[in-house]
């Protein structure tokens, strides 16, 4: 596969794109390039020196979300990349790759072939940490809502999320990537809630060393 000329038919087909309410212009198109690369980093960490597959899993990140927008996303995101991808592709690298966008969201519903389950994971990865503290203030800011909005998710929601989620990954590898990014999510929204309060948040003795 040409990988130069398919990034740039993803850029062509979402770079711009405003798939859903709440969500930055190219927002598929750059969570597709993380979810690619996290998908990779996966792979080397969970199966070393399997590297067979790494073009598919590259590509299947890259456009795993290009039907977002006309619901359900998955599978008419398999049929345009089935049609924008087939003279890009082999056919068994087209069938890999429209068989990993097609099954990115339905975790746990059947048994997945491990290139499959790897871009599951980092769709799920990409959704937390900074990542997801970033797109809940842009949500926030896009609806004119302001911090208490943004602390009110933290307080009713957030953690109903993180356990729906937690349960749906599958590499124990990525869960102990899930659980590092939930730390650092409820460290940065306590700093946030008792700073949004007024309060100066102040480590004295780390601050003299």
């Amino acid at each position: 596969m040409d990988l130069a000329v398919l990034k740039d038919l993803a850029w062509r087909a979402m770079g711009t794109r405003i798939s859903h309410p709440g969500r930055e212009p190219g927002f598929v198109y750059y969570h597709g390039q993380r979810v690619a690369q996290i998908a990779l980093q996966l792979r080397e960490l969970i199966f070393p020196g399997e590297d067979s597959l790494d073009e598919v899993i590259l590509v299947a990140g890259w456009f795993h979300d290009v039907g977002k927008g006309i619901e359900p996303h998955w599978e008419y995101g398999a049929l345009v990349a089935r049609e924008m991808l087939k003279d890009f592709c082999t056919p068994d690298e087209l069938e890999k790759i429209v068989e990993m966008i097609a099954g990115h969201t339905l975790r746990k519903q059947r048994e997945y072939p491990s290139y499959v389950q790897l871009l599951q994971d980092a769709d799920i990865l990409d959704h937390f940490g900074s990542l997801e503290v970033w797109l809940n203030f842009y949500h926030c800011a896009s609806h004119s809502q302001g911090v208490d909005a943004a602390l009110q998710f933290y307080a009713e929601e957030y953690e109903r999320e993180v356990a729906s989620v937690r349960s749906l990954i599958n590499f124990a590898a990525a869960a102990e990537i899930f659980e590092e990014k939930v730390c650092f999510v409820r460290s940065f929204v306590e700093r946030l809630r008792r700073e949004a309060r007024g309060e100066i948040v102040w480590d004295q003795k780390k601050a003299k060393d």
